[in-house]
């Protein structure tokens, strides 16, 4: 997929939220989202031009949230830019530039439980796939794949503010990579690589939404 199709594949997602936000009934809550993740996505590792180490690896992710109940479950789809890390190459392998930054936008859909129905603190449960959309800087374009997938769940509170008719929800998440996000084989700046284990995304996250 080139660069003009993942942008294509990246609008049409964004556009599908966006019709969903028109669409969707009046019990269906718009939020802001953000936080932290701490990744321990893996290196990439060779077996001949060298290996590279993520670096700099504690990251942040921002996007929107979009919240419909239904009963005792709630389905959460969101939209979501995310800040993975650098990877840095070791030794002598490249000429030039030898850190690459890694980020990705995310359209998760989260379904939560609450698991203690509390006037104003309701702690819940969440569980949800995720679809991915890596992006690598600069030569480093052509290592990540096109999309990614990964498993969500976590543990979290929603929290009324009656007054001006807020909920704020922190969390606790993890991720399971599903699916690869660095290619089997990849060339930078004329030198090929293979790794031997392609990492997956995998992550802790601190999350807080904001639900208007």
């Amino acid at each position: 997929m080139h660069t003009s199709t993942k942008q294509t594949a990246y609008s049409a997602f964004f556009a599908l939220f966006l019709l969903g936000l028109v669409v969707t009934p009046a019990q269906a809550q718009l939020g802001v989202s953000g936080g932290l993740n701490f990744e321990s996505a893996g290196d990439i590792e060779t077996s001949r031009t060298g290996n590279a180490t993520l670096d700099n690896s504690t990251g942040y992710h921002v996007g929107l949230v979009y919240e419909l109940g239904l009963g005792a479950a709630t389905i959460r789809p969101g939209f979501f830019y995310r800040r993975v890390g650098t990877f840095e190459f070791s030794g002598d392998v490249l000429q030039g530039e030898t850190q690459f930054d890694v980020s990705s936008w995310q359209v998760p859909v989260d379904v939560r439980f609450t698991v203690l129905p509390t006037p104003l603190v309701k702690p819940y449960v969440l569980a949800g796939p995720m679809a991915t959309f890596p992006r690598g800087e600069g030569d480093f374009g052509d290592a990540t794949e096109d999309i990614s997938y990964s498993l969500n769940v976590g543990i979290g509170a929603n929290i009324s503010i009656p007054t001006v008719s807020l909920k704020i929800q922190p969390e606790l998440r993890y991720e399971f990579g599903a699916s690869k996000f660095i290619k089997d084989d990849f060339e930078i700046g004329g030198t090929s690589f293979q790794p031997q284990d392609s990492p997956s995304f995998s992550a802790f996250g601190l999350r807080v939404n904001v639900i208007f």
